[in-house]
């Protein structure tokens, strides 16, 4: 048991290497009249610990308690003992200094801290795991960065991204997000989807694609041309002047002014019908198409320049070209279906001479044929051809009145020439004026059509007519009272285009 001894009063403690062993010293606090006494044992080490650091917990301090405080007196603490165990009590509520790695399995809990300094457990394994349930807005230099591969599974619920900006106008935005087959993203330049795009299309798909890649101001055909019948079907190379084709088909409203456009046609056999080893090649220049009709493309030549032969007709337009044409035949002289011995002419009104095809009106005279028209050619596609001598001229003050000739439905429709003026002249019905007076005319049926063609003039009216097909036709021929001259028509023949 140590024994203390006497009682020393200083200003301050000295250092334990200069103490008395078994004193006690008391401590004059600055500027107060209190004093503070700590005993010590015969080492020079104190008996009891007090506060000397204000920066640390009271109950850790090395300087000896003052029994004496009034702090300590007011929570019940009046001994060392009291305070000893006071401390033991509060240091059980405090956590170790870690000093080993651990995880969420071994370790569980985390210390979570309320505003009013409150602490509580909290599971670790919580801990940043319920992102996707929160709402968090990100500060200056937040992001993520990947130390390895990383799957977002949706497990089928929508994933949205919202809010983004529009730069659609900005041309530096020129990559699109890509996926492939495993779902790895990335970005890609577009080239290989936008080209690899139509293989995903059908030829319903791909024909409105194509029309909804047409200029606001275009209103060409997008599609791949198509050729179905030739007007005319027969060329006689021995007439040197440009005779006029029109193509029949589908997707050939083309651009004939810019390079998109050009036409060839190419001499496939000769006039005997034998294969060319190389089929000669001609260039069009001279063609046009009209927008009222789409499916129609005229083209002309002076077919006295070229060989004698089968020809076939490509058109191109925005690199597309027909697979397919029927064949031209062009060659000295042309073969119908002749129409010799059953024209049966018979004048209506007035007088006429008639020899077999041929018809020759007076004046106020009309006349007509059977109908050698039938229904059947109508709807098999057809082509009639006759040759008209205009002979026609006022006399004085007699000019010339009506007169017209061509083919005449039984519902009245009329197609073929009238008369323009009261000198002879003449024109297509409802067509252009018609400068030649000696005419080659052909008038053809086809897919809804009425083509009519005036061959040395080099023009071709077309019509839609959709009940065409529903009466026969004949020939007619008219003549009025007035001027002088003759006036006649001879029947060359029908061509069936089916």
């Amino acid at each position: 048991m140590s024994i203390i001894g006497k009682i020393i009063r200083v200003n301050e403690l000295p250092p334990i290497g200069e103490r008395e062993t078994n004193v006690i010293y008391q401590v004059a606090e600055p500027g107060s009249p209190i004093y503070t006494d700590y005993a010590i044992d015969q080492n020079g080490d104190l008996k009891t610990h007090a506060v000397t650091d204000g920066s640390i917990p009271l109950e850790l301090a090395d300087t000896h308690l003052s029994i004496s405080n009034a702090a300590f007196v007011t929570e019940g603490i009046k001994s060392q003992a009291q305070y000893n165990t006071h401390t033991r009590e509060k240091l059980d509520q405090k956590l170790d200094m870690p000093s080993v790695e651990g995880n969420a399995q071994d370790y569980p809990k985390i210390v979570g801290l309320d505003d009013n300094g409150k602490v509580a457990k909290l599971p670790a394994g919580d801990l940043g795991k319920n992102i996707a349930n929160s709402s968090l807005t990100t500060v200056p230099g937040a992001g993520l960065a990947l130390g390895a591969n990383w799957t977002l599974s949706t497990s089928g619920f929508y994933y949205l991204i919202t809010g983004l900006s529009d730069k659609s106008a900005d041309t530096t935005f020129n990559r699109m997000m890509v996926q492939n087959s495993s779902g790895q993203i990335s970005w890609s330049n577009g080239k290989n989807m936008i080209s690899n795009y139509p293989l995903l299309l059908n030829d319903t798909e791909k024909l409105a694609w194509r029309n909804r890649m047409k200029l606001s101001t275009e209103n060409f055909s997008t599609g791949t041309p198509r050729i179905d019948v030739l007007l005319l079907p027969f060329i006689d190379n021995t007439k040197n002047f440009i005779q006029y084709t029109t193509l029949v088909g589908l997707n050939l409203f083309v651009d004939n002014v810019s390079p998109n456009a050009h036409i060839k046609v190419k001499r496939m056999k000769d006039v005997n019908g034998i294969n060319l080893s190389v089929p000669e090649e001609y260039n069009i220049d001279n063609f046009t198409v009209m927008q009222n009709f789409p499916n129609n493309l005229n083209f002309g030549i002076n077919w006295s320049t070229k060989p004698e032969g089968y020809y076939q007709v490509f058109v191109t337009h925005n690199g597309l070209t027909n697979a397919s044409s029927p064949e031209l035949i062009v060659k000295a002289g042309l073969t119908y279906s002749q129409f010799t011995g059953i024209a049966n002419w018979t004048t209506v009104t007035g007088s006429a001479t008639i020899t077999d095809t041929s018809i020759s009106l007076s004046q106020g005279s009309t006349a007509q044929s059977d109908n050698l028209i039938s229904i059947s050619d109508i709807n098999s596609g057809f082509m009639v051809s006759f040759l008209v001598n205009n002979n026609l001229g006022n006399y004085g003050a007699n000019f010339v009145n009506n007169f017209q000739g061509g083919i005449l439905g039984e519902d009245g429709s009329f197609y073929g020439f009238i008369n323009y003026g009261g000198d002879g002249s003449w024109k297509i019905h409802q067509g252009d004026l018609l400068p030649v007076r000696n005419e080659t005319f052909h008038i053809a049926y086809y897919n809804g059509v009425v083509y009519i063609i005036a061959e040395s003039n080099g023009i071709t009216y077309q019509q839609f007519n959709s009940s065409f097909n529903l009466h026969p036709k004949r020939f007619y021929l008219a003549r009025g009272t007035g001027g002088q001259g003759s006036l006649s028509m001879n029947l060359l023949g029908k061509i069936l285009l089916s």
